[in-house]
Formats: structure tokens, sequence, C-alpha cells
């Protein structure tokens, strides 16, 4: 592949939906704003001897670090030991290591939680100076870290035992100029991976390899753009998406067994699944990285059900421009932990996000770095992302990396949350132009000091469905009802949506649903 038409092609698909993909030097994030303070025009680049030396001193705050690691109440980051690693896939071993990508050096690092120690691993096969997005990560049953290289078109292993690296060549879809290796689902010694653009999924067994891999390939149904992560349910079978930016797309239900594929139409206003991942039960669930949005899939009623985010804090996009009138969470990638919930990674809301459905309700926290360039924060203070752009759960822990701070972090779900939250009633069927009053509860597990901002949204279109209520509420040590107002438009489109009412102090914000059928 010529390296002009894969630089365009990663500026083309980030601009699309707000993936970041690196080209030569280019990065391209939908929505994204400079900070005019490191917006001098200069080519000086300080030679450090460090992987910092892949960008010129103005461009280093934005995609090296700008400040030390940090840490919250729920979230405590470590500094990678090397300078500007640009950290992105992550997972975990059966001993509780942490191992990530370092998309800027082309090395897999290992991170030992019970010394805190980090150990990089040289690759003596990565060509100096070159970068890729690594996004795809997985421990195998035998030992060895597999990841995915998109900027190579390689699927590479590492051996832990004796600090080896391997590649293997990516097919590229007869017909197709374009592949490109993301995520990696580890199914027992089957390794599965999705090719973004190359309208397929393939798969190997680890006991099969050699010098070289040979490929099964499940071709995606359509004509599609982009074919995006994979999940296995109990049965074995494959469920991934199939999708154009802002036309729709199908969620494709595959059996290995038999060779058929089954698919479903996406609900209207799904602009790029992205994330997916499967319940005990067999419920279905797929994030939209375009939207703050969230939905299911019952297999039994073939029913999908959004769910929405709450409003990102204004800290992590700034808006000093006035420009942003809807921010968007931006949500990537899920997972489904042993407990049954559902976390997912809001990437424009500097957030990792995990709910519920037991409860109906969703926690969201916030990470405690900041880069100002990925945000419009103009000269605001403690303002920016991280770009959180992957995570993985293990032992009831969430970790996750820092793509531009250079850190990996650590979500703790078992640090007590400061306040609790609940709301009454939580069905409500409305008639167009009917208003509902609903009990909105704040109990408070801690002294709250400051006022607790209300938020909400919703999943119904614009002013179809209207929340009015207080938006900041000052607490004692009791606990505060506050009524919430909700009121059906006169024109507002029949049927269910889901609306968020939630309580956000500080690092953290807890939410509950409240279900609303409009008649």
């Amino acid at each position: 592949m010529k390296k002009k038409n894969k630089k365009i092609l990663m500026i083309i698909m980030a601009v699309a939906f707000g993936a970041i993909m690196v080209g030569s030097s280019t990065v391209a994030l939908f929505g994204g704003f400079g900070n005019p303070k490191n917006t001098a025009q200069t080519t000086d680049t300080t030679i450090t001897h460090t992987p910092a030396d892949n960008y010129k001193d103005k461009d280093r705050p934005i995609f090296c670090e700008t400040s030390d690691a940090k840490s919250n109440k729920y979230i405590t980051e470590f500094k990678i030991p090397t300078a500007c690693t640009q950290p992105l896939g992550i997972t975990t071993d059966s001993d509780g290591n942490v191992w990530f990508t370092e998309s800027n050096t082309g090395n897999i690092a290992k991170f030992d939680p019970s010394t805190k120690n980090f150990t990089e691993y040289a690759n003596p096969l990565w060509q100096s100076h070159e970068k890729s997005m690594m996004w795809g990560i997985g421990h195998a049953p035998d030992g060895n870290i597999w990841y995915t290289d998109s900027g190579h078109n390689l699927i590479w292993k590492f051996s832990p035992t004796d600090k080896k690296y391997a590649n293997f060549n990516y097919p590229t879809t007869p017909g197709q100029s374009e592949s490109f290796p993301q995520m990696i689902v580890i199914n027992g010694k089957e390794i599965l991976i999705n090719d973004f653009v190359g309208r397929k999924i393939t798969s190997f067994n680890v006991d099969q390899v050699g010098s070289t891999i040979d490929y099964s390939t499940i071709h995606s149904p359509g004509n599609y753009n982009f074919t995006s992560d994979m999940t296995v349910d109990s049965n074995g079978k494959i469920w991934y998406t199939v999708w154009t930016y802002q036309q729709g797309g199908n969620l494709v239900r595959y059996d290995p067994q038999t060779g058929n594929k089954t698919q479903f139409i996406l609900p209207l206003g799904i602009l790029a699944p992205n994330g997916i991942s499967v319940e005990k039960d067999g419920k279905i669930w797929i994030t939209d990285t375009a939207s703050s949005i969230f939905f299911s899939f019952d297999q039994q009623s073939q029913q999908f059900t959004k769910f929405i985010t709450s409003m990102p804090p204004e800290s992590t996009y700034g808006n000093a421009s006035g420009l942003i009138k809807t921010p968007i969470s931006r949500l990537y990638w899920s997972q489904i932990d042993d407990k049954g919930r559902m976390w997912f990674n809001e990437q424009v809301a500097n957030s990792i996000g995990v709910f519920d459905p037991v409860k109906g309700s969703l926690v969201e926290y916030l990470v405690p770095s900041k880069n100002p360039n990925w945000s419009d924060c103009g000269y605001m203070h403690d303002c920016g992302v991280a770009q959180v752009l992957d995570f993985t759960t293990s032992d009831d822990k969430v970790w996750f990396t820092e793509w531009v701070e250079n850190n990996i972090g650590v979500l703790d779900p078992n640090a007590s949350l400061a306040m609790d939250v609940s709301v009454t009633p939580t069905d409500i069927i409305s008639h167009r132009g009917d208003n509902s009053t609903i009990s909105f509860t704040i109990i408070p597990n801690e002294q709250i000091v400051d006022p607790v901002t209300l938020v909400t949204s919703n999943t119904a279109n614009t002013n179809d469905i209207i929340v009015s209520g207080n938006h900041q509420v000052t607490m004692t040590n009791q606990p505060k009802t506050i009524s919430i107002n909700i009121s059906a438009d006169n024109f507002a489109l029949t049927g269910t949506y889901k609306v968020l009412i939630g309580a956000r102090y500080h690092e953290v914000t807890i939410s509950k649903y409240v279900t609303v059928t409009i008649k």
C-alpha cells in the first residue's frame, strides 16, 4: 500500500467519526480544537533520544503529555517511564499483569500492579521513527500477547517467556485496496480480528502459527464501508456491526457451524456503532462513537433499546469559542464484567462509564488528566481530554490507557460513591402535550461541601421531550428530594424513550433512567 494513500485514508476515517488514526505525523480528531498557546509556527526539533523525537517541539504537548500523572478518589494514574509512548490497546494476563501497546514505539509494555513497576520490551523489528495505531490486544491461552498493527497491515505476537517478537502479514480482501486490522477477540485458541475497512472478519488458531498465518475469512454482508468490533455469545455465535457513517447499518449474527449470517437493521440515528459486547443471557450491547448513545438488542424480542449518557462536563470540551452547541460523550468500546455491568470509555467526555441494567443506573468517572490541545479550551485551566481510547476489566478493576498523556490508569469500582440517587416513578406513560412530575432524591454518603449539579438527557428527538428542574442543589447531611418536570411536545413522535436524570459532584456523576412512553 502506498504511504500517501494510507495517510489519506486514515485522515478521512478520523474526520468521519472521531477515531484517532495516525498517518505519517498527522492526526485528525473530529470536532477537535487546537489550543491558541500551541500554534506557533516552528520547525525546531530538540533531540532527546526518546520517542518524543517523532514530533517537533511545538507538537509535543499535543501528542506526548502536559502534566504529571494524577489521581482522585476513584482513579489512580501511572506515568510510563519512557516519554511519549502513546499507549493504546490494553489487556491483562492470568497473573494480573497489565499489558499495553505503545503506538509511538512499536513496543509492548507490562505493568505489575503489585510492585508498580513498568517493563518495556524493545521491538528490534520496528523501524525507527515509525508509529502506528495498535488498537487490538489480547492474552492467549498459550501465554503469548497478540496485537494488531493497522499502519503496516500486520498481526504481532510477543512471547513473555523468551521476550521475542514475531509479525505476520494481514490479508487484503480481493477487490479491496485497503485493509485495517483493528480489534482482537480471543475465543479459546481462536483469535478473531475485524478488518475495519476490508469488509471482513478473519480468524486463526494459535496452534497452527509458523512463519505465516493461515486465516479463515468471514466476509461482511452488503456494501457497508466499515466492519467493527466483535463479540462471541455463549452459543458460539459471532456478533458484529457493518455500517456506513451517518447512513446506518446492520447488526450481524454469524454461526460458525453453518456459515449462516442473520442481519438486524440498526435503529435510526446510529452513526458509528463501534463497540459491542454480550451479556450471559444473550443480550447484545453496542456503543455509538459519534454520539452519546449506547443501546441493547434483545434476541428474543428482536427489539433495540436506546440509552444515553450524561452531557460531558464543560471541563472536558471547554467551549471557549462558543461554537459547541451539543457536546457529546463519544463512546468507543464496551465490556461486560463478571457482575453483569456494562463498561465503556467516553472519549471526549474524558470518562469511564458503567451501566447496571438491573439497577437501571449509570455511573461516570472523570479521568484526572486532561490535555487542553484536544478540546476547545482556550485559556481555561484544568480543561481537555487525555484520549482514553481503550480499557479492560480485570479482577474488579478497570485499566485504561491515556494516549496523549503517556499514562495508564486504574479505576476502583469499589470506592464508595459520594452519593446515591433514586427516582420515582421509573415509568411514565404520557400523551403529546402532557406534563409529568417525578421525584429525584440525592442521598449523601459523605459530607457534600460544594453544590451538586443536576444533569439530564434523553433519547428522544430534539425538543420532543423537555426535562426541567433546578440546575444546582445545595446539600446538607440529609437526603434531598427535587421535583423534576418532564413534558412531551405537542408534536412529539410516539414511542418509548429513556430519560436520564443524574447528580454530578466533582469527579463522579450518578444517574438513573426513567422510561417515558409517548402515545
